[in-house]
């Protein structure tokens, strides 16, 4: 008895964790593509920052 309260644990622990990462998916797929036109602009602005520092010290 005691191993199919385990077995039903790890599967709705299975579950939620896949529930979990769809949602993630979902999320990431609507709010993304605006997020990584600011994050690509931020590396862009630390790469110029970092070689303006290169070309100092060289």
């Amino acid at each position: 008895m005691e191993f199919i309260e385990t077995g039903l644990k790890l599967f709705v622990f299975i579950i939620v964790i896949s529930l979990f990462f769809t949602l993630v998916g979902f999320l990431a797929k609507k709010y993304l593509s605006d997020f990584f036109q600011g994050f690509s602009e931020i590396i862009i602005k630390i790469f110029s920052s970092i070689k303006e520092i290169f070309r100092k010290t060289g």
